[in-house]
Parts: C-alpha cells; sequence; structure tokens
C-alpha cells in the first residue's frame, strides 16, 4: 500500500464521462464540440463507436491548446481492460487523428505465468498490471515513442485507473449492486425481496441475453425491477429470449407497456420510472435509468477509502475500491515528462458525479481520496530515457 490519493491529484479535472461534457470547465462544452466536429447531437457515441474517436481526439488537442504546449499533439497512448471498449477506441482514435501510439489493455490473473501479447498496431495485452513498466520501455525502445509534450495519455477509470481488473474490479461490481438495491427498495418499499431480485439480476447478467440488455446495466437493473414485480416472469422473459420473439430492449418496453394496461403493479413510484426510462430511450440516452445510477453513485463513494491505514491488502482489495498504483505511478512519470492526461470513461456521468437533490455532500469519483495498491513499477520507469 503506498497511502492515499485521488485521480485529481494527476489528472486535475481532465476528465470526460459518458455524456461527454468535460469536468473542466475551461474546455468547450459538447454542443461546441458536436458543431466543430460535424457530428450529430441525436445520439451520444459510445466508446467503441468512430465518432466517440472524433469528439476524443478533437478535445485532446482543444486541452493541448489551452495548457499552452509548444507542439501540436502527434503520439497517443491509451490505457484500459477491455479490447471491445478500450482497443476499439484507441484503434479508431489512431485512424482518426493519424499519430502514432499504443494501447495497453490489462486483466490481471495470478493464477497464469506472465504473459504479454503486441499486435501490429500497438496494442499490448498483460495478464500483469505491473507490465506497465516494460511496456513503457518497449514504447522507446521499438516503437521510438517521444512520451514528451507532444504525446496525450488516455486513461479509462473503471477497473483500471480505479479497481483494476482482476485484482480489484469485484467491489466495484458490488457497489453498482448496492446501488440497484438501494433503487429497488425505495420503489418497491417492503415489497422489495432482495433474494429474489439477485437471482433475477444474476440470471439477465449473462452473454445469453446480451441482444435484450445491450450489456447496458441501466436495461439490466430495469428489467430486474419490472420482474420483480410480478408484471413479467422471468421464465417467460427467459423463453422468448430463447425463441427470439424478444430480440431487443424496445420490445421488452412495448411488452411491459401492454401488461401495464391489463394488470398494472407497481403503484405511482414504478409508473415514474418506467416513464422516466421511455422517455430517455426514445431519446437515444444510453443512461436511461438516472434513479438507478444516482444510488451507484452513493454506494461507489462510500467503496472508496472508507478502510482504515491499518488495513491489510487483502481486506483493502475485497472491500474497497483502490486506485491502481501501477497506473498512477506511470501517470505520474509521463506527467512530469510533459505529456497530457486525460482520463476518458464511458461511465455514466449520473455515478460519477453527485446529484444536487440526492447527494449534494459527497465529492466527484475523481475528486474522491482512496487507497493506492499495486505493485511500484518506479524502479523501473527511473531506467527509462
Amino acid at each position: 500500500m503506498y497511502g492515499r490519493g485521488s485521480l485529481q491529484e494527476i489528472f486535475g479535472d481532465f476528465v470526460i464521462y459518458r455524456n461527454f461534457e468535460p469536468l473542466d470547465e475551461s474546455l468547450p462544452r459538447l454542443k461546441v464540440a458536436l458543431r466543430q466536429t460535424g457530428l450529430s447531437s441525436e445520439q451520444k457515441p459510445r466508446k467503441q463507436d468512430p465518432e466517440y474517436a472524433r469528439l476524443a481526439v478533437w478535445y485532446l488537442q482543444e486541452a493541448q491548446q489551452l495548457r499552452g504546449a509548444g507542439q501540436p499533439l502527434s503520439e497517443l497512448i491509451f490505457i484500459g481492460d477491455t479490447l471491445f471498449n478500450d482497443g476499439n477506441a484507441y484503434r479508431n482514435m489512431l485512424r482518426e487523428s493519424g499519430w502514432s501510439g499504443s494501447c495497453f489493455i490489462c486483466s490481471e490473473n495470478l493464477d497464469q505465468a506472465p504473459q504479454t501479447a503486441v499486435e501490429d498496431d500497438g496494442l499490448y495485452r498483460s495478464n500483469r498490471w505491473a507490465a506497465l513498466g516494460d511496456w513503457v520501455r518497449w514504447m522507446r525502445e521499438e516503437l521510438g515513442l517521444h512520451l514528451d509534450e507532444r504525446t496525450a495519455v488516455v486513461v479509462d477509470i473503471d477497473k483500471t485507473a480505479l479497481g483494476a481488473k482482476g485484482r480489484n474490479d469485484k467491489v466495484i461490481d458490488q457497489a453498482r449492486i448496492r446501488g440497484a438495491y438501494r433503487t429497488m427498495s425505495n420503489i418497491l418499499g417492503a415489497n422489495f425481496d432482495a433474494a429474489q431480485f439477485e437471482n433475477i439480476y444474476n440470471e439477465l447478467n449473462q452473454e445469453k441475453y446480451h441482444t435484450l440488455t445491450k450489456d447496458n446495466q441501466d436495461y439490466l437493473a430495469y428489467m430486474c425491477l419490472v420482474i420483480s414485480t410480478g408484471l413479467l416472469d422471468l421464465d417467460e422473459v427467459s423463453q422468448q429470449v430463447a425463441s427470439g420473439a424478444l430480440a431487443d430492449f424496445d420490445q421488452f418496453i412495448r411488452l411491459v407497456e401492454m401488461r401495464s394496461i391489463i394488470s398494472p403493479v407497481g403503484g405511482e413510484v414504478l409508473r415514474q420510472s418506467h416513464d422516466a426510462v421511455v422517455t430517455s430511450v426514445r431519446n437515444g440516452d444510453p443512461t436511461p435509468f438516472k434513479r438507478f445510477r444516482r444510488q451507484e453513485f452513493i454506494s461507489t463513494i462510500e467503496s472508496m477509502g472508507a478502510l482504515g491505514d491499518d488495513a491489510q491488502v487483502e481486506e483493502l482489495l475485497a472491500r474497497e475500491i483502490t486506485l491502481t498504483e501501477e497506473v498512477v505511478e506511470l501517470s505520474a512519470w509521463l506527467k512530469a515528462r510533459g505529456s497530457l492526461l486525460m482520463c476518458l470513461s464511458d461511465k455514466p456521468d449520473e455515478a460519477s458525479c453527485p446529484h444536487r437533490h440526492v447527494s449534494p455532500d459527497l465529492p466527484p469519483v475523481h475528486e474522491a481520496k482512496t487507497h493506492r495498491v499495486g505493485t511500484s513499477i518506479q524502479d523501473v520507469l527511473d531506467t527509462i530515457a
């Protein structure tokens, strides 16, 4: 353990979440970015989309100008935990920008021997977060990247900078589930059955339901809510998905609306939640169940820095969302070399920042202090020119 820290201490407010509104108010608002990049305001792009890359590159260039850098950006390095989201975002950003670069993807697995795989486009995969040091040496010696003022450094937040994948990520998932529990309890009151909800959640949170849920936790939480009320039956939903009769979330919403006419259950609070979700989905909002995400935010902050400084590392990794020490050390090293650092996350803003009525006294996730846990790579970094 290496004390406590926060993302803000390294990245400042150069943080952008799913809504693409920068937390640093000196950067242009999304409306300006959309106009300047020629993109539509009707649909918010997700991290794997080419449109996301266009916005991300534009914001990096704006940040480079804002800090008064002497050179334009010409290099991109990306740190994340998923090939689909982070790997595709990196590749799309390289195509959009024309820069040189590399991307580090990690899911730690201490049951395996250390492994590394390198692809032609600079994508570097490992099962050890401590391999970040070797990656930096490889970028300098094999790719010839400068890693200086002309370098943009993009770091994912969930399961990368916080809650390292394969090491500490389950605590992030647990905080999300606690947020879902609170939401269901608030809506259903005495009718909320936690054991039933957990069974429904575990069933629907599988790949075979991804055509319906799109692996979107808002969709999943809302579906669990509807089934918990008894309006729809889990076995019925499962059978319809297997047969292809229920193929996407829009169909699920229509089914809910039909059943509500025939057999209204759940009362006014459920109806309000349903209406809010439907309106958000039809407006192209990828985060439709905002009530759930606001509770997830509270649970997340409660899981950061909650244990004492005398806690054992094993306990911290099991109960607290911790900063990934390897990412912290590398980010600080790159910052000292003059690189531009920015956190880009597909995490919903509602699950990352306080709501003025629901949680006004809590800090944003990037400001919350928590313990730094991992393996130091500083000795490796100190040997790299």
